[in-house]
């Protein structure tokens, strides 16, 4: 507290020269004004930033006046500086040119950023003459630097003990040491350039987790960088933690989810170390039930480390301005110290979902795990983003309860595919629905994003470079992202992410902060890619490991993936449900004959698939089959569908119907109709697997089966041939009715008589250890015979 003696001082120094009363007055503390729609209603609280500037302009004055009255020697210490000055004539005019070229180095440092300087002294200003700018439900960030980057620092925002600079720390060495991140740069790029095109991203280690099931691939740029994968022995959560510099409060977060096995602990691992991942969670529960918790954590992490690390930069660089203006510090432009701490835009996370129910759900466990829990516009986000649908017994949910599990999970809750969503995190709040360039995390989906950008290029707007410099990249439901439209990610990470911004003049940022790896286009060797999904796809494996999207030159990539074996993989589990049904024993068998033809390549497999199916498969389907209606052809590609229906209809006689995501529902009722009574002009049905996605219809009367492909979702190859398990149950039930009403026994069904048939090539080996267990799949690829058989 200031004296009395002392406050009188000041306040008759204030009226000697011109100061108004309520500058005077303004030594009195103001509460902070609260925010409401019509503006604050309350004084506004003294933050100690204000309290700091304030406090040294009082300094000055006192200063100042001690001057006027008495010219004996003063003795002033500012920051850092431990020099003395007497005050004498001599020093007083080297003083004065110092300051000078002080004066000079203080503009230049300015001259990239003015605006970043001036909202300080704004500050005090409006401070100082107790003035409280009117606003809305959203507060001004230019008014609230407090808040921001800017602002003071609390001990929530401080970083494990000590300074990010100067100890080990995970985020520090993948972004921020520059002089490693160039070297290895050059490194690789002179690989390229020097030597034969080859494979540089390579497999150094394979852990297996025997009691999940699971192996992990861990993949590194091995002649580019010595750092070596995590070592195989059994990790602590605790250690690695500590190990990769996490906050303390998200080193609790960790804590609570309880991370026991050593599947997660190395997935945490290889979330920390920024290495680029892809986790198929199809065959273990706690990672189906935990991923999206330690991947939030891990961003929470990231983004509140940035923004700490940019906040104590503004507060040395402002230290180095007050010092350089007051002559305290000998330095020279040569020495002059850089704060390269950010990218071009503040948006650091990306993270793309299916649908709005998802992004709900993420959404919402971001806030929990969050130390922050404060949250505006959390009404808004409800009313928008949640619907009770699938939770409740209305009659428009029967028939949703009777789908498959995975259909019930994936359109549960509000289905649109059609959203965007900033999302802020400030000291004290976490703010939905910002501005997109202003937003810390980015939650949308491709379909949104992909609008937005078309609709700002048909309006000229220029608000489109929010992407431009995102750090992690997180691709979850893949599943569901490969359904809608895997264009629109394509587009996005391709084109999009991380494309420098085309117009400099127009776009606002201190070019003094950015990293020069940012500067020079760099972003793919270093950006943490992770996708989640289901299962595997070539698709999401070339995201995270073609370098297309990233290379992470760093840290590699690390794909998680199950072992699958015979005895569960979707084939065996099928005959096991078989047998528990009694449709099969051993005088019945379902025969599942696997056709094999070959491809070099992927650019030729399309044709070579389609020839396949002319000369081999279609012969097969009008001579050997046994029952001569009831043949269900299930395409996984849309492109495939359209070759195969053009061909049959313009080139054969076969008579069939077809059914797509893009029929009518008139089409899609009349034309079951036709094909589950037998019809003579409905032999065939050819059937799209995103229709089957979509709607999961129980189609009647199959009794074979020819997959042109395999499914892309495992799960798919059980729910297909269960059409033909039901038919059986159905012509058994009207068999015994026939039997009692004294009717001709005219639709028997036998199950051996059934034609199954599933065509596929050595490039196909993903998606077919999935349905037969990796060691079939590899005799399947690699065998000497082009057709194997399973019962």
């Amino acid at each position: 507290m200031i004296d009395g003696k002392m406050r009188e001082q000041r306040q008759f120094d204030k009226m000697n020269t011109g100061k108004g009363k309520k500058e005077a007055g303004s030594l009195e503390p103001r509460r902070k004004m609260q925010k409401t729609k019509s503006g604050r209603k309350e004084p506004r609280q003294i933050n100690r930033s204000m309290v700091r500037h304030k406090k040294a302009n009082h300094e000055e004055e006192e200063k100042e006046a001690t001057e006027n009255e008495d010219e004996s020697k003063t003795v002033i210490n500012h920051g850092n500086s431990d020099d003395d000055f007497d005050g004498s004539e001599d020093d007083n005019e080297e003083k004065g040119d110092r300051k000078m070229v002080y004066g000079t180095l203080v503009s230049m440092l300015r001259s990239d950023y003015p605006d970043r300087e001036e909202k300080v002294d704004d500050e005090v200003e409006i401070f100082s003459k107790g003035v409280e700018e009117e606003v809305g439900e959203e507060v001004s960030d230019d008014n609230n630097e407090d808040e921001e980057e800017g602002g003071p620092m609390d001990e929530g925002d401080m970083v494990a003990d000590d300074d990010v600079h100067d100890k080990f720390d995970a985020l520090n060495l993948h972004f921020n040491d520059e002089e490693r991140i160039s070297e290895l740069i050059s490194r690789y790029q002179n690989i390229l350039n020097n030597s034969k095109p080859h494979r540089i991203l390579r497999l150094v280690n394979r852990s297996r987790f025997e009691d999940e099931k699971y192996v992990k691939l861990d993949y590194r740029y091995s002649e580019v960088t010595e750092t070596q994968s995590s070592s195989t022995k059994e990790l602590d959560l605790e250690s690695r933690l500590k190990h990769h510099n996490v906050r303390d409060r998200i080193q609790q977060k960790f804590a609570e989810q309880k991370p026991v096995t050593q599947l997660e602990i190395q997935f945490i691992e290889s979330l920390l170390s920024y290495q680029s991942i892809g986790l198929q969670y199809y065959q273990s529960d706690v990672l189906q039930s935990k991923y999206q918790n330690y991947y939030l954590l891990h961003c929470l992490n990231h983004v509140m480390k940035t923004r700490t690390r940019v906040m104590k930069d503004n507060e040395k660089k402002k230290k180095l301005l007050k010092q350089i203006e007051e002559g305290t510090v000998d330095a020279s432009v040569e020495e002059k110290p850089e704060f390269r701490d950010q990218g071009y835009t503040r948006p650091k996370v990306l993270i793309l979902l299916p649908t709005r129910n998802a992004a709900w759900v993420v959404v919402n466990k971001l806030v929990k795990l969050s130390p922050i829990k404060a949250v505006e516009n959390k009404k808004r986000f409800k009313s928008q983003y949640y619907d009770s649908f699938g939770s409740g017994n209305n009659p428009r949910e029967q028939a949703y309860k009777r789908k498959p599990e995975d259909f019930r999970e994936m359109f549960k809750g509000n289905s649109n595919d059609f959203f965007c969503l900033g999302i802020k995190f400030t000291r004290k709040t976490i703010r939905l629905y910002t501005k997109l360039d202003e937003s810390d995390v980015i939650v949308a989906s491709p379909l949104g994003l992909k609008m937005l950008f078309e609709n700002a290029a048909h309006d000229k707007r220029k608000d489109t470079e929010f992407l431009s410099s995102i750090e992690i990249t997180i691709l979850d439901k893949c599943e569901s992202l490969l359904m809608q439209n895997w264009e629109h990610v394509n587009e996005i990470l391709t084109k999009r992410l991380n494309a420098p911004p085309k117009k400099f003049e127009e776009f606002k940022v201190d070019f003094s902060r950015i990293r020069m790896w940012a500067i020079n286009d760099q972003f793919k060797y270093l950006t943490q890619v992770l996708t989640f999904g289901k299962y595997a796809s070539p698709d999401l494996n070339s995201v995270v490991m073609s370098g297309k999207v990233s290379n992470n030159l760093q840290s590699g990539s690390a794909i998680f993936k199950p072992l699958i074996d015979s005895s569960n993989s979707i084939i065996d589990q099928f005959k096991v449900k078989l047998v528990r049904m009694g449709l099969v024993d051993k005088y019945t068998k379902l025969k599942q004959v696997f056709m094999r033809f070959d491809a070099d390549s992927i650019a030729e497999e399309p044709d070579k698939r389609f020839e396949y199916f002319k000369n081999v498969t279609l012969p097969q389907i009008l001579s050997k089959s046994s029952y001569n209606y009831g043949t269900l052809v299930y395409v996984a590609d849309y492109i495939d569908y359209i070759r195969l229906t053009n061909y049959l209809r313009e080139s054969t006689s076969v008579p069939f119907v077809a059914i797509d995501e893009y029929s009518s529902q008139s089409k899609l009722t009349r034309n079951r109709a036709k094909f589950a009574q037998g019809r003579s002009d409905a032999r065939l049905m050819i059937y799209t697997e995103r229709l089957h996605f979509y709607k999961r219809y129980d189609i009647k009367g199959v009794r074979n089966v020819i997959f042109y492909e395999l499914p892309t979702d495992p799960s798919f190859y059980s729910q297909v041939m269960n059409f033909v398990t039901d038919e059986k149950i159905r012509s058994e039930m009207e068999r015994k009715d026939q039997v009692k009403n004294d009717e001709e026994e005219d639709n028997d069904f036998d199950l051996n008589l059934c034609m199954v048939r599933i065509v596929f090539s050595q490039l196909d080996m993903m998606k077919l250890e999935k349905i037969v267990g990796l060691k079939n799949a590899g005799q399947l690829c690699k065998g000497e015979s082009e057709m194997n058989e399973f019962i």
